[in-house]
């Protein structure tokens, strides 16, 4: 082989490398470009996952709520039935356990609830009572007995603190 053949050969080998160097650039860019689709795709799964998990929690504790609010429902209905000496015994023990009565808030409709039974049912108790004409009237003696108890046991929050 002579001198130009072999020039010639080495500037066609020069061609060659300067094509492949511009295809593995090309490919290199596309390898790139698809790495990052990827990680777009990796982060929108992520996305869609977490809107997923939320979701299923959100319908998870909407069937919670459909269940308690069936368990009131339940509740009330039994309160409903009972008879008014164990209607008002039921109170008395929620209401000594827990006083809620502390909140001047608390009346006929917060005791309905806290009771589970509806306010007629209670309205009907308190008339049938001879010792309270109502519900307030019953919370109101409560409250009063809760203040004498202060007053008894802790002296040095006066009066004030107390009511």
């Amino acid at each position: 082989m002579n001198q130009k053949e072999f020039e010639e050969k080495i500037s066609l080998l020069e061609e060659q490398v300067q094509t492949l160097q511009e295809a593995n650039h090309k490919l290199q860019e596309q390898a790139n470009m698809l790495q990052q689709a990827g990680l777009e795709l990796l982060n929108r799964n992520m996305q869609l996952s977490q809107q997923l998990d939320i979701y299923y929690d959100v319908r998870r504790r909407i069937q919670m709520l459909k269940e308690l609010v069936i368990r009131h429902q339940e509740l009330m209905n039994k309160a409903d039935m009972r008879n008014d000496d164990e209607l008002m015994a039921l109170i008395e023990t929620r209401l000594e356990q827990e006083h809620p009565y502390e909140d001047p808030n608390f009346g006929l409709a917060e005791l309905a609830d806290y009771i589970g039974t509806s306010k007629s049912r209670l309205i009907k108790l308190f008339r049938n009572l001879n010792f309270y004409r109502s519900a307030d009237d019953y919370l109101d003696y409560m409250r009063l007995l809760r203040s004498l108890y202060y007053l008894q046991s802790k002296p040095s929050w006066g009066i004030a603190a107390c009511a």
